[in-house]
């Protein structure tokens, strides 16, 4: 099991200090949560953190991209050495309003499958592992045709855009699916999860299957970072 720390909720006033601090405690890898402020209600930040993140330390990144148009960005975050680059099942769906200055983006069917695959394509041609995402309301089914051209199967535990927000119980679902599915097939992918993680789902979900667990504000809002990340692996 890996721990990824997620930089979006650090205090970004020393974020160095704190990216370094993170891998020293014992990390497994970064996570950079980049948003466009279109496919989910919030900016974050793009290809100059994401460089200077992977110039301090020596862990993984992954680049968990929240943009409509992830073919903007594949380019640059490979240029700069991310190791992971995840884009959205759904960037072809359509908004569903959740709330004042909320929405997630869904999907019922898959339109443009052709786009998917090609970005998927793009990630691997540069040398990085490919990551699919998928939102809470998103049948794991959808995204099964893409499995086998994947590395990182990223499950968001709450729905996308900010941080601090309780997990999403009906995930534990999905995740089985997607573990079954990867027994199943033979298949290697990763399976990580996003949202909401802390100590008390952690054991559950590893026990499901996921390899990865991000986790942002219970991390970073911890007082030591090396007991909350050997908490969570024990």
């Amino acid at each position: 099991m890996k721990i990824a720390p997620s930089i979006l909720a650090a205090d970004f006033s020393k974020l160095g200090q704190q990216i370094k601090k993170a891998e020293s405690a014992g990390a497994d890898m970064i996570h950079l949560d980049i948003m466009d402020g279109h496919f989910v209600p919030n900016i974050s930040f793009g290809t100059a953190i994401s460089k200077m993140s992977k110039s301090i330390s020596t862990l993984p990144h992954d680049a968990h991209l929240m943009v409509t148009d992830p073919e903007n960005y594949i380019d640059e975050l490979a240029g700069v050495g991310i190791d992971y680059i995840a884009f959205h099942l759904e960037i072809d769906g359509r908004k569903k309003n959740i709330g004042p200055n909320r929405w997630v983006y869904v999907v019922n069917e898959i339109r443009n499958r052709s786009r998917i695959i090609s970005n998927l394509k793009k990630i691997k041609k540069l040398g990085k592992k490919a990551g699919l995402t998928l939102n809470p309301p998103t049948k794991f089914k959808l995204a099964e045709p893409f499995m086998d051209k994947i590395d990182l199967l990223l499950l968001m535990s709450v729905n996308p855009g900010f941080a601090g927000q309780e997990f999403i119980p009906g995930v534990y679902e999905k995740l089985e699916e997607a573990a079954s599915f990867r027994q199943k097939k033979g298949l290697k992918f990763e399976i990580m999860i996003d949202g909401g993680v802390n100590m008390e789902n952690a054991e559950k979900l590893v026990s499901l299957g996921a390899d990865i667990l991000v986790s942002g504000q219970s991390f970073f809002k911890s007082p030591e970072f090396q007991k909350f990340i050997r908490r969570l692996k024990s």
